[in-house]
């Protein structure tokens, strides 16, 4: 069971500024935590920390029992075959170049698993429960739409069959019964023994599946706990409006 384990994680731009600042969070197989937090609050560069996509990074990240901060680059490669990051925007994934279903099949490669043959059941299964069609599959990601291409993303990101998930807003570009689809998705899938870092602005989507969520600003944890507990008794003024939020939206509804 692979687990990713940050102790004090630092983000040191060149200028010295702390991008992210003593970060600490457990993500293990089975599990699922959040990251939530307004824009600029350095959720996505947190999530590119954790995937060795960030330099200047300082404190603690160990996969295991392997530590990589300050290890060379063949130490990150168990994580990368282990943990893939579905990004907030979806064409960083996709190669213009490709179709769909080749992007996808080139992730399942550069996790040496067997491409999906032209009518693979677990493709279908898994475009189906997207809310894919099977046309979207020969299409470049120039020719879907916004929410199409995160679908795809997902989809690559899950046929890669990893151990751990980070997704970073990838419910943002999609029509709210889309997103709670995608999130009753990644439910069964941390059930089924897929660790999930949900990265999100959006407290509404974490309550029933989400074991802990770190509340962070400025790149600084802030508040952490069930989400239940932080839309029900927020303790600090952040958390209290990105809850007041979610309760406007509902009322406009």
């Amino acid at each position: 069971m692979s687990e990713l384990v940050a102790r004090g994680l630092r983000v040191v731009a060149d200028d010295g500024r702390a991008l992210v600042d003593g970060v600490d969070l457990e993500l293990r197989a089975g599990a699922a935590i959040a990251v939530i937090g307004p824009s600029g609050a350095g959720k996505s560069t947190l999530a590119r920390a954790l995937v060795g996509l960030e330099r200047g990074l300082a404190g603690s990240l160990r996969l295991d029992d392997a530590e990589l901060v300050g290890a060379p680059p063949r130490a990150w490669r168990p994580l990368r075959r282990r943990v893939q990051l579905c990004w907030q925007d979806p064409l960083q994934a996709l190669d213009p170049r490709l179709s769909a279903r080749a992007s996808i099949n080139e992730a399942r490669a550069l996790a040496g698993l067997a491409p999906f043959g032209p009518a693979d059941p677990d493709l279908a299964a898994l475009v189906d429960s997207l809310g894919l069609d099977a046309a979207s599959l020969e299409r470049r990601p120039t020719m879907l739409s916004g929410g199409q291409r995160q679908r795809v993303a997902l989809t690559r990101a899950l046929a890669a069959a990893p151990a751990i998930l980070i997704a970073d807003e990838i419910t943002s570009a999609l029509d709210r019964p889309i997103a709670v689809e995608v999130i009753e998705l990644l439910a069964r899938r941390v059930a089924a023994g897929l660790g999930v870092l949900m990265i999100t602005h959006d407290l509404s989507l974490l309550a029933g599946w989400i074991d802990e969520a770190l509340v962070i600003d400025g790149g600084r944890v802030i508040e952490r706990g069930p989400p239940e507990r932080l839309l029900r008794a927020p303790a600090e003024p952040l958390t209290r409006r990105l809850g007041e939020a979610i309760q406007r939206l509902s009322a406009g509804r």
